[in-house]
């Protein structure tokens, strides 16, 4: 039995000094840099202090 994961949704959750956003909708294939550089563009936006990044992968399991 061969399991495949299949990547339904990517969004990263900042944690800024004020509270949390997230953003939504990003690229499946993004790598962990580009992730954390759309993090600081948007702490810097909002010009808030970013305390951490995590990316949250939404994952569908199917057996084949």
């Amino acid at each position: 039995m061969a399991i495949t994961a299949d990547i339904k949704n990517v969004k990263v959750v900042l944690n800024l000094a004020k509270g949390s956003q997230t953003v939504s909708d990003c690229s499946k294939t993004a790598t962990a840099e580009g992730l954390y550089s759309v993090g600081k563009a948007v702490a810097a936006l909002l010009q808030e202090e970013l305390e951490a990044v995590t990316k949250v992968e939404e994952t569908s399991l199917i057996e084949e």
